[in-house]
């Protein structure tokens, strides 16, 4: 509820959909973003990362307290029957961490206003297939209204080995400089 809006609270209160372990919600996409930026920007330090590799690999090891700590508070791990055990957020942050992410032209191709999202083109991952994103995350990134981004070219860092439309995740979306001029719509006069 901390991230919703005061125009958009009511809608959310009471939903059950708006939890991050529901996937293709905003609370789920926010999520992915939330932990990708973690692991990018402020990781965990090397004891705790070999740790959280050693219980996501299904491993009991002895742990040091500290790196226990730093792992649970950032709930990247839990204890569950008395084991401590990587978290679903701990694997989500783990493929951050090794994910290749690269800068790629990202297309608005559609905005939503109303559901706070828009449907983009990536164009380092696939141009066939796209993906949903929060709008929300692309106006306070850019600086850009919403009236202003459908069909518009930015530029975003982007998970581009991802599987499926669910594990790529986009962040530090940014306004692209000048199109090449092979980018500019067709059908239009030539001359």
């Amino acid at each position: 509820m901390g991230h919703v809006s005061d125009v958009l609270r009511e809608r959310v209160v009471e939903c059950v959909c708006s939890a991050s372990s529901t996937p293709r919600t905003a609370a789920w996409m926010l999520e992915r973003v939330r932990i990708t930026r973690i692991a990018r920007e402020i990781p965990v330090r090397e004891d705790a990362m070999l740790l959280l590799r050693s219980l996501a690999a299904g491993q009991v090891v002895q742990a040091d307290p500290d790196a226990v700590r730093q792992l649970t508070a950032r709930s990247l791990a839990e204890v569950i029957d008395g084991t401590l055990t990587a978290s679903a957020r701990g694997r989500t942050y783990l493929s951050a961490v090794d994910d290749v992410r690269e800068a790629s032209p990202i297309r608005v191709v559609d905005v939503n206003r109303k559901r706070r999202t828009a449907q983009v083109e990536v164009s380092a991952w696939r141009v066939d297939e796209w993906a949903t994103v929060l709008l929300d995350q692309i106006t306070s990134d850019t600086k850009i209204p919403a009236e202003g981004l459908t069909m518009r070219w930015l530029e975003a860092d982007a998970n581009v080995k991802a599987k499926s439309v669910d594990e790529l995740v986009l962040t530090a979306f940014r306004p692209m400089g000048p199109q090449p001029a092979k980018w500019e719509a067709v059908g239009g006069d030539d001359a």
